[in-house]
């Protein structure tokens, strides 16, 4: 086997396998969970396009991956299904391959991480969604427009300090990850107001007590209602100075002071040789 042409390992690669063209594709998971591969055939004047078109490449992928997903772990491709995909998407008219993509099924979130407009590939215009996407996969991407997906399914919709907050203590993508600061995730002109926000929330729980550790018993549970307190002093104080922030926002900034609370009473016990 030799490699003809290759993006990315990941993407539909041309390859020579015992003399004859053939396009290798990667996707699914075998029972290890390894990745699994396979071929079918492909002309020359497939391979040109592949070549010299990433837009079309990438959406081929895109379609690809479902066919995959849908050979399990030991299943054979549907290789009519694959084969069938190459001429309408590498050859077609951008309308001809959007209403291809209504048909079919395909994988957005993929083209998500390789940086596709999500509005547009939301609207089925995926030909001109790809137009901003590269052929380097970023998956923060694909896991922000996760997050944004069930945010939806529970009507929740972002505004810009909203969006700030999540993404300076790093819970954007994640929620359940415990808040740290990330001033570079910020556009420069919500920084002030991300740290002002903040700041209600600092001073509303100066001077609380918070125990060190995370034994359990009293202890334990005297930290828990510690937290607690100093939990609903930081969300009164945020909610009562901005009302327009949305519960995710507000949780984030209680969170992040309740953990920074726990790390410096841990720091100053730990000084003191008290753990």
């Amino acid at each position: 086997m030799t490699v003809v042409f290759s993006r990315d390992p990941w993407m539909p690669t041309a390859i020579r396998e015992g003399g004859d063209l053939r396009l290798r594709i990667v996707g699914g998971a075998d029972a290890n969970h390894d990745p699994r591969e396979f071929t079918i055939p492909l002309t020359e004047a497939q391979l040109e396009v592949i070549e010299h078109d990433l837009e079309r490449h990438l959406l081929l992928w895109s379609a690809f991956l479902p066919l995959c997903y849908d050979a399990g772990i030991k299943g054979a491709l549907n290789t009519r299904a694959a084969t069938a995909l190459l001429d309408p998407i590498l050859f077609g008219k951008p309308h001809e391959i959007d209403a291809l993509f209504r048909r079919i099924p395909w994988d957005k979130r993929q083209l998500v991480a390789q940086g596709a407009d999500v509005p547009l590939l939301e609207h089925g215009r995926v030909t001109d969604a790809v137009q901003t996407a590269t052929q380097y996969s970023d998956w923060n991407r694909m896991w922000e427009y996760d997050a944004d997906q069930r945010r939806a399914e529970r009507g929740v919709t972002l505004g810009p300090l909203d969006a700030a907050l999540l993404r300076y203590t790093g819970r954007y993508a994640q929620g359940g990850k415990t808040p740290a600061r990330h001033s570079s995730a910020v556009a420069p002109e919500l920084l002030p107001q991300v740290l002002e926000v903040i700041a209600v929330a600092e001073r509303a729980t100066a001077g609380l007590p918070m125990s060190p550790g995370w034994e359990a018993g009293e202890q334990g549970e005297r930290r828990r209602r510690e937290w607690n307190r100093i939990k609903e002093s930081a969300r009164a104080a945020v909610r009562a100075a901005y009302p327009e922030l949305v519960d995710d926002a507000v949780e984030t900034v209680s969170f992040l002071v309740c953990s920074e609370a726990h790390d410096f009473t841990n720091a100053l016990a730990q000084a003191d040789g008290d753990v």
